[in-house]
C-alpha cells in the first residue's frame, strides 16, 4: 500500500512540474514578446533610413555599410555569423550608378521650350549615362516586341536617336494563367528598357513616375520618369486613353510626336560593386530537429538617392526593423528551441530579386530542410495582420493563430496559397520557385498614405504599433513552431 501511494505521489508531483515547467516557459514567452516596443522598432527604422546610406543601392558601398550595421546587432545578441567563410554575409557583385543631382528636363513644341523639375514633374533615371541628350519625342506604348504573341509596338517604327515613351504594364488584361505567363517577361521594365536600348534610342520617358534602380545603364542612353501630367501634354490625351485603344484593338498604337525632349543627367557608373545578403542563426538544441530550420526574411536594399533622398521607410525598412525585433527576442532563447532558426537580410531585392536567387541556387539549409520561410515586404502600415498561403499550411499557421488570440489580439488573416503566376515582384515568390515553404507576412486595413519607391516613403507614416505586433507575433510563433515535435519538413505539403 506504502509503494502504491509513492509511486502516485511521485506521478502527481511528476505532473504538476511539466505543468509548471510549461507555465514557466509561457510566461518567459509572453514577458520576451513584451520587450519588443514600437521605440525598438523605429530605432532600427531611423538608422536604416538615415541620409548616410544613400537609400541602400544595392551594388553601393553605403548598401554594405548598412549590412555592416545589420551584422553588428546579430554579433551583439549572440546570433550566429551563417554567411560566406565564417562571416555573416553571402557576398555577390551588381553592377550600380551613383546620381549625383536631379540633373533636367525639359519638352520643345514650335520653338517653345517647357522646363519641368524633379520630384514633382520626374524622377531622374537611376543609370543615365553622364551628360546630355536632345532628341525627337516617339510614343512606342507598351515599348514590347513579342512577335509569338503577334504583338510589335515598334513595327515599322524607326527609334534609332531618338527618345522613346514607354508605359509600363503589358496590353493583356484578362486572368488566364497560362496567357499571363506568356506576357508576364514583357511586363519587365528592365526588358522594356533593354528592348529600346538595342533599336538604338537615344533616351526613354518611362510613363510612370517611381524611383526604379533596376534600369540597365548603356553609356550614351538617358532616361527620366515623368508624371501623368506631362505624360498628357505630349500625347494631348490622358495616357489611359491611349493605352485603352491598344487593349481594345489588340493592336498597337505607335507615332512620331511633335515634341523634343533634352535630358541631362550628372552620373558615374561604377561597374560591378560589392553587395550581399545578410544571414545569421541561433541553432537548434535538439540533435534531429536541428537540421531543419525556420527562416524569416527581408530586403535590405532600396532605391538609392537620385538627387533627392529615397528613405525607403515602408519598403522596406519596416520589414527589416520587424525580423531584427523579432531576432533580438529570439535570441533570448537560445537553448530553448528545438528547431534552428535563420535570418536572412536580403540584397539587391529592387533591382530583380537577385540575392533571394543567390540564396536559393546555395541555401545554408536545402528547401527539403526548411520548414517555413516567412517574407517580410513592407509591412508596417495598418491595423491587422497577415500571414498569406497559411491555409496551405495549416499545421504551421495554427501556432501564429493562438498566440494572437493570446497576446496579441488583432484581427489576423490568411488564404490558401498558390504558385506565382507572370513576374514575380517579392523575394517570397523567388524563394516558393525553388520549392521553399513560404508565407508572405503583411499588414491590412493601411490607415496612412502609400508612398511606393517616392521620396515621401518616411518613417513619419509608418504605424509602430502594427510593427511592434507583427515582430510579437513572429516571436511567439516562431518559438512555438520551433518546439513542435509532431512536424517533419519532408513529409509537409509543399505548394506546387
Amino acid at each position: 500500500m506504502r509503494i502504491k501511494f509513492y509511486l502516485v505521489l511521485f506521478v502527481a508531483l511528476s505532473v504538476c512540474g511539466i505543468a509548471a515547467g510549461q507555465n514557466s516557459f509561457e510566461e518567459l514567452k509572453k514577458e520576451v514578446s513584451q520587450s519588443i516596443t514600437a521605440d525598438e522598432l523605429m530605432s532600427y527604422v531611423e538608422e536604416l533610413t538615415h541620409p548616410r546610406y544613400k537609400g541602400r543601392l544595392a551594388g553601393s558601398p553605403e548598401y554594405m555599410d548598412v549590412a555592416g550595421y545589420v551584422a553588428g546587432l546579430m554579433k551583439e545578441w549572440g546570433i550566429e555569423p551563417a554567411g560566406d567563410d565564417g562571416s555573416y554575409f553571402q557576398y555577390f557583385e551588381w553592377p550600380y550608378t551613383e546620381v549625383f543631382s536631379t540633373g533636367s528636363f525639359s519638352l520643345f513644341l514650335d520653338g517653345e521650350e517647357f522646363t519641368y523639375a524633379a520630384p514633382d514633374d520626374f524622377y531622374p533615371g537611376a543609370a543615365s549615362d553622364n551628360g546630355s541628350v536632345r532628341a525627337e519625342v516617339v510614343f512606342a506604348g507598351y515599348g514590347i516586341s513579342a512577335p509569338e504573341l503577334g504583338y510589335d509596338d515598334y513595327d515599322q517604327l524607326d527609334v534609332k536617336g531618338k527618345i522613346v515613351m514607354i508605359a509600363s504594364r503589358t496590353p493583356y488584361t484578362g486572368r488566364n494563367p497560362d496567357t499571363l505567363n506568356l506576357w508576364g517577361p514583357y511586363s519587365s521594365p528592365v526588358y522594356k528598357v533593354e528592348n529600346a536600348q538595342n533599336r538604338g534610342a537615344a533616351g526613354v520617358l518611362y510613363l510612370d513616375k517611381l524611383a526604379s534602380p533596376s534600369m540597365p545603364f548603356s553609356p550614351g542612353f538617358f532616361m527620366v520618369h515623368i508624371d501623368d501630367h506631362v505624360t498628357e501634354k505630349i500625347l494631348g490625351m490622358p495616357l489611359n486613353d491611349k493605352l485603352e485603344k491598344i487593349r481594345e484593338s489588340g493592336k498597337p498604337q505607335s507615332y512620331k510626336t511633335n515634341f523634343e525632349a533634352a535630358i541631362s543627367a550628372e552620373t558615374k557608373h561604377h561597374g560591378m560593386g560589392k553587395t550581399a545578403n545578410v544571414i545569421g542563426l541561433i541553432p537548434g538544441y535538439d540533435p534531429e530537429l536541428s537540421q531543419e530550420v525556420i527562416i524569416m526574411g527581408a530586403h535590405l536594399d532600396g532605391q538609392g538617392y537620385l538627387g533627392f533622398d529615397l528613405p525607403g521607410a515602408l519598403d522596406n525598412a519596416s520589414g527589416v526593423a520587424d525580423v531584427l525585433a523579432a531576432a533580438r527576442a529570439l535570441s533570448e532563447f537560445r537553448g530553448k528551441m528545438k528547431r534552428s532558426v535563420m535570418f536572412i537580410f536580403i540584397g539587391a531585392e529592387e533591382v530583380g530579386l537577385v540575392g533571394s536567387q543567390i540564396y536559393c541556387q546555395d541555401p545554408v539549409f536545402p528547401a527539403e530542410q526548411t520548414l517555413l520561410f516567412m517574407n517580410l515586404d513592407m509591412v508596417g502600415n495598418g491595423t491587422g495582420l497577415a500571414l498569406w498561403h497559411g491555409e496551405s499550411y495549416p499545421e504551421l499557421f495554427a501556432h501564429f493563430e493562438r498566440n494572437n488570440e493570446l497576446y496579441v489580439q488583432r484581427p489576423l488573416r490568411t488564404n490558401e496559397g498558390s504558385m506565382p503566376i507572370g513576374r514575380p515582384r517579392t523575394d517570397g515568390l523567388m524563394f516558393m520557385m525553388h520549392g521553399f515553404r513560404t508565407f508572405h507576412v503583411g499588414t491590412t486595413d493601411r490607415v496612412n498614405p502609400l508612398y511606393y519607391h517616392d521620396p515621401r516613403d518616411t518613417a513619419e507614416h509608418l504605424v509602430p504599433e502594427i510593427m511592434r505586433d507583427v515582430s510579437r507575433l513572429l516571436f511567439l510563433g516562431v518559438v512555438d513552431m520551433a518546439n513542435d515535435t509532431r512536424i517533419r519538413s519532408s513529409e509537409m505539403f509543399l505548394i506546387q
